[in-house]
């Protein structure tokens, strides 16, 4: 019997603090739930946060990693113009340098054409000097021929006077009585 007084006191006791305890129960559900709902919506804008951050830093990343290519290429095109700009002076300057070059081959062909000339108008001044030079050679040659002829027609001559002196001395000597 005591066991069932017990378990009447028991029973009266819980169904005062189960109708009271039953009222906080669902006010502690629909807490639990509400919390619960909460913690859902709290934990579902915690993963939305973490995924826009996580998007934010990709695409921070993916804008750096642009940037970086964009600064490379800017910068490989600055060296290729860098460098195509320095060829292009090099080329300028050969260019510069061969048209100097050909200038003064050019120069000095035309020295050379007015040394030849001036070589020329010398030797056709000087050519008539030879032509001079030539014509007096040959006048003093007749010259010397008309001397040569002049002094064997004088000896002939000589000859002759001398032969005829002697001829008339003996014409005379032989026509003469005292001899």
């Amino acid at each position: 019997m005591k066991k069932i007084v017990l378990a009447v006191f028991l029973a009266t006791l819980s169904h005062a603090a189960f109708s009271s305890s039953l009222q906080d129960q669902l006010s502690a559900v629909a807490q639990a739930e509400q919390q619960g709902k909460s913690e859902e919506k709290k934990q579902h804008d915690d993963w939305v946060a973490e995924r826009n951050r996580r998007i934010q830093q990709e695409n921070q990343r993916r804008a750096n990693a642009q940037a970086a290519a964009n600064k490379k290429a800017a910068e490989a095109a600055a060296a290729r113009q860098a460098r195509q700009d320095k060829l292009d002076a090099e080329a300028s300057q050969d260019k510069k340098r061969d048209q100097g070059y050909e200038d003064e081959l050019r120069s000095l062909e035309i020295q050379k054409q007015k040394l030849a000339l001036a070589k020329e108008e010398a030797r056709v001044k000087r050519e008539n000097d030879f032509i001079d030079q030539e014509l007096k050679s040959k006048a003093a040659q007749t010259d010397v021929t008309q001397s040569e002829a002049d002094a064997n027609r004088n000896i002939s001559e000589g000859g002759r006077d001398l032969m005829q002196s002697v001829g008339k001395a003996e014409e005379k000597k032989q026509s003469s009585w005292f001899d």
